[in-house]
């Protein structure tokens, strides 16, 4: 007989323990070909809240029933305690999925871990588990016993490969709600801002874990405030360094006497201001890296020198400052 799998929520937002449940028995239903139903919601929009998230996470259903008998395993499923603290904040399986939604969790990153959070894969298993793969792996004998703890940093690294591989293009989407908070751009993206918007993406996507840092990880491009950045321990250390006056003295007045600094250009420079202060590595770079960005630190600067002037051209309720400025303004602040 085919399995017959029914889920309810006891709440109007759907938690992670609840949707581990649910995704547990769309898994079972699903690889014997059975059917996963859904209880009805009492008739109120606040209490749909979690079959709208159900199909966020692509969890599908065949119908609605009033109860079913669900497999005994589904009653020893542990609880997931509360993380460890973190700058992150605390997590548990009480924390709503909207919650996880608003941080900038993708769908398939949270079934992949919901997923794991009581299940042992096999151990030839990808980095990245969709859905499909999970429904052809998943085996209620490999459910895990014992206590379990909400493991955020399984989490991150999950969120983390999954934007890797993600659609520039749904990024771009899912990334404008986060931006239009901050004023940075319009509400209707032309053609040439969304071309931009995509670059600059994918500039800082090495080192994205959540969609909701993409702000204040591109705030160097929309941002540029020498006087703020300067507060900055690790800029301040940078410009402390031995020979950083020196070196920014020697490349400022190459870089202001561009329009628009090019890649080639700016390695140029760098090769110029090398051979006339003699300094390398770190005390040559960082202090020039403060200047244009504000940090000693981030995306590659053969990336974000292009993206930057171009910024300064387009039309954006935020002025992105051009190089040229970004140096007249640090020089203003620092000299």
């Amino acid at each position: 007989m085919p399995a017959q799998a029914n889920f309810s929520s006891p709440e109007n937002a759907l938690t992670v323990e609840g949707a581990r449940r649910a995704l547990y028995l769309w898994l079972w239903a699903r690889r014997q070909s059975g059917t996963f139903t859904v209880t009805p919601a009492v008739e109120a929009p606040e209490a749909n809240r979690w079959r709208e998230e159900l199909l966020w996470l692509g969890l599908d259903w065949d119908g609605e029933a009033g109860a079913g008998e669900n497999p005994a395993w589904l009653g020893s499923l542990p609880a997931l305690e509360e993380c460890e603290p973190s700058p992150w904040g605390q997590w548990s399986g009480r924390t709503r999925v909207a919650e996880l939604r608003e941080l900038g969790v993708l769908p398939e990153a949270l079934l992949h871990f919901l997923s794991l959070s009581n299940w042992r894969p096999p151990e030839a298993a990808r980095e990245t588990l969709s859905r499909e793969e999970l429904r052809a792996l998943w085996r209620p004998e490999g459910l895990l016993a014992g206590p379990m703890r909400f493991d955020f940093e399984l989490l991150r690294r999950i969120n983390h490969a999954w934007l890797q591989r993600a659609d520039p293009e749904r990024l771009v989407e899912l990334a404008l709600p986060y931006y239009r908070r901050t004023g940075w751009l319009p509400e209707t993206l032309t053609d040439p801002v969304r071309s931009w918007l995509r670059k600059l993406i994918r500039a800082v996507l090495p080192g994205l874990d959540f969609l909701s840092l993409l702000p204040p990880r591109t705030r160097l491009v929309f941002d540029y405030q020498p006087e703020s950045y300067l507060r900055v321990p690790e800029s301040r250390a940078a410009m402390e360094r031995e020979g950083a006056r020196e070196v920014l003295r020697a490349f400022g007045q190459r870089a202001l006497a561009e329009s628009w600094l090019r890649v080639e250009r700016y390695h140029a420079i760098i090769e110029e201001v090398k051979r006339e202060t003699h300094w390398k590595g770190r005390n040559l770079h960082q202090p020039i890296r403060v200047m244009l960005t504000g940090l000693p630190f981030g995306p590659d600067l053969d990336e974000l020198i292009p993206l930057i002037e171009q910024g300064a051209e387009l039309d954006l309720p935020a002025e992105v400052k051009s190089c040229r400025q970004r140096v007249l303004e640090f020089c203003s602040v620092f000299v």
